[in-house]
């Protein structure tokens, strides 16, 4: 601490203390026959932990975790584990006892290490005063301690003279990522060697798993291991669950045709080009239909009661036959009768039998098929459906031990995994083709 700091927590108007760093002081030199002052002990003190620190921030950045201090959840019990350990602060290494945290909301929560600065005296502990019997000073009091402990706990603790140091947090209720990452800084020079000599590797474990697919809804499972990601040792704690909401892209496949070829039930059904089948926005099919119509003005035009007509294949009134092209043409979805050739005579029936174009709704489709009925053989049937695009997706694990999905871009054919992101290592590859589970790789390059 500083002597202000310190100041500031001892709360006497008998302490004194001159430090400051912007002086310069390397060492107090006492001198015979001179008494010592109380201020010169108190500097010594500073002048000391000072040169400790800074030897300290040479070797190591603050918030290191320089031994234990792992991290375990209970996302039943809502309860983190804490191990015994050590952590760098300020300079200096503190010890970290074991701790049981129970948190309801570990979503708005950060876990971390509490440093806690606090003052002895005589008032609260009797045998700070002098136990030197026989002399002067016996049962006198004397100097105060100043304690410093270091505690784990959570950002919504408070205490006074404290300072808080995340060092984890829950994500989803599910797994742990590291809010602080710090490192010796020795690490910087064997980080860079490890990235420029291999990259990200995975070290042991981090393999996924798929445990369910249920509507679109996805959940994987990746298992505890360590990577080394940009040269940083990243340790992945526990066993993490990871559920994703797939979203599939959809293609759209306009008019597919088919020829219309029923089984003995009189139904087709069609095996469409591309699977898996989504939904049809379109079925739309060749039909024959016979009309009666009357005949209205003389060389005038008699309207069909179905657009889309494309083709006539019979028109006569008693044992009469029309030819087309001769007596009549097709005219926007009706018989034009201005031709010089024969027609009926105003006022009086004949019938029509012809070919028209008509959407009509699928008996049913699944995934993979569509089922019609009800056309002549050989007819033609186009299909307009959506398809689930194949898409290649990664699982990827962050140098805060974060465990994220990455979504690839869909394609029709040969779709590619995405690009791993920054101060990440791909941990898995996922294959979405809509049809069951997807197919997980290992992607991570792995060193024996």
């Amino acid at each position: 601490m500083t002597a202000e700091e310190l100041k500031s927590l001892v709360q006497s108007t008998e302490y004194y203390n001159r430090y400051d760093k912007a002086n310069h002081w390397d060492n107090v030199a006492v001198l015979a026959g001179r008494p010592m002052q109380s201020a010169e002990f108190n500097e010594i003190q500073n002048i000391a932990e000072e040169k400790i620190q800074a030897i300290g921030n040479a070797l190591y950045e603050h918030g290191t975790l320089i031994k234990g201090c792992g991290i375990s959840w209970n996302a039943t019990t809502k309860t983190a584990t804490l191990e015994v350990g050590q952590i760098f602060l300020d300079g200096l290494v503190y010890d970290v006892e074991a701790k049981s945290l129970v948190i309801a909301d570990p979503d708005n929560i950060q876990i971390g290490i509490w440093k806690i600065a606090s003052v002895l005296t005589e008032y609260n502990d009797n045998s700070l005063v002098d136990p030197a019997k026989g002399t002067p000073q016996y049962k006198m009091p004397g100097a105060y301690r100043v304690v410093v402990k270091t505690q784990w706990g959570t950002n919504t603790a408070t205490f006074n003279n404290a300072e808080f140091l995340p060092i984890y947090a829950i994500h989803d209720e599910k797994y742990i990522v590291r809010v602080t990452l710090a490192y010796p800084a020795y690490m910087d020079v064997i980080a860079r060697y490890d990235r420029h000599a291999h990259g990200s590797y995975i070290v042991e474990g981090l393999e996924a798993t798929v445990v369910r697919s249920v509507n679109d809804i996805q959940t994987f499972k990746i298992s505890e291991g360590l990577a080394h990601i940009d040269g940083y040792e990243t340790k992945l704690i526990q066993e993490t669950s990871l559920t994703v909401r797939a979203r599939p892209d959809l293609a759209e496949i306009k008019d597919e045709p088919y020829s219309f070829v029923p089984d003995s039930s009189g139904k087709m059904k069609i095996s469409v080009e591309h699977t898996p089948l989504e939904i049809v926005s379109r079925v739309r099919v060749t039909k024959e239909r016979t009309v009666n119509l009357t005949h209205g003005s003389a060389g005038g035009i008699d309207s069909l009661p179905n657009d889309s007509v494309f083709q006539i294949l019979e028109v006569k009134q008693g044992a009469l036959i029309f030819v087309q092209d001769t007596d009549f043409t097709i005219n926007n979805d009706g018989l034009d009768w201005s031709l010089s050739g024969e027609e009926p005579t105003p006022g009086t029936i004949y019938s029509v039998t012809y070919y028209y174009r008509a959407n009509v709704d699928p008996d049913s489709y699944d995934k993979d098929s569509v089922t019609v009925s009800g056309l002549f053989d050989n007819s033609l049937v186009e299909v307009t459906y959506s398809y689930r695009m194949p898409r290649k997706d990664i699982i990827v694990m962050y140098r805060d031990s974060k465990v994220d999905y990455v979504r690839g871009v869909s394609a029709s054919e040969n779709p590619v995994a995405p690009d791993t992101p920054e101060n990440a290592i791909a941990v898995a590859e996922i294959t979405q083709t809509w049809n069951g589970l997807p197919t997980i790789t290992s992607r991570g390059r792995r060193l024996n």
